[in-house]
């Protein structure tokens, strides 16, 4: 299963610079985020903040000043994302996690009874899974809108821990937890801006809403998250489509 960083982010100056140093649990997640920065300064389809310095686990960036938060433009971001690394695929490296699927639906079926009267929902959903596997790209991995900011008309993107290879459909599915009242949007803006066609693509996210959200919601009982965690993920996982005929 994919280790979770539990970092420590801190905001302060330095020679007149505002600074935000997040320190990591372990050097790997520090590498991975270090990954992702260097290939989007690379393929500038993405804004990333500007890294200020690495002192040993401390992984410092210059402090970006948030606007209004532009939810509209992630999927416009990340289609774009997706599609030129379906056609342009990287060298796969250890530091990339790999999504898998298959692995999350063991996970939350190993973990069944937390779930109490959704759990057959949750079963439903998650045995036997029908995705499609072929589509394949670069995730940010955890795209909730609490990891990017807007300032100036962009969005600058920041905690790639959990960032790898895998199905577009959960990168979408993340964005959808972090608003799940705007769904039809973002599925619509995504859609529009994505250079791929397949037909099966939004029965696929649903798939994967169901499993991130029953993955967060296993994490949270397993680390101890908050009441209000857990309720608001149960929320969101009994309005999680069944499967489709």
């Amino acid at each position: 299963m994919v280790e979770w960083n539990r970092n420590i982010s801190k905001t302060y100056e330095i020679s007149g610079k505002k600074i935000v140093s997040k320190k990591h649990q372990k050097r790997i997640f520090l590498r991975r985020e270090q990954f992702f920065y260097d290939l989007f300064q690379r393929n500038p389809l993405i804004k990333t903040p500007e890294i200020y310095n690495i002192d040993g686990l401390n992984f410092q960036t210059c402090f970006i000043e948030s606007e209004k938060k532009d939810i509209f433009q992630i999927p416009k971001d990340w289609a774009g994302v997706h599609s030129y690394f379906m056609k342009n695929p990287v060298e796969e490296d250890r530091l990339m996690i790999n999504h898998d699927i298959g692995e999350v639906s063991a996970y939350v079926l190993g973990n069944i009874e937390i779930f109490g009267e959704l759990g057959l929902v949750v079963r439903d959903r998650m045995s036997n899974v029908r995705i499609n596997r072929n589509l394949k790209t670069i995730l940010h991995g955890d795209l909730q809108q609490k990891n990017m900011v807007t300032f100036q008309n962009n969005n600058y993107y920041f905690d790639f821990e959990l960032g790898g290879l895998g199905h577009p459909a959960r990168d979408v599915a993340s964005m959808i937890i972090s608003n799940p009242n705007k769904k039809r949007e973002l599925l619509a803006i995504y859609a529009r801006h994505a250079n791929f066609n397949y037909s099966g693509f939004e029965e696929d996210v649903d798939t994967w809403l169901m499993a991130r959200a029953a993955q967060l919601y296993v994490i949270f009982n397993k680390r101890e998250g908050t009441d209000e965690q857990k309720k608001t993920i149960k929320t969101k996982l009994s309005k999680t489509p069944k499967r489709r005929s």
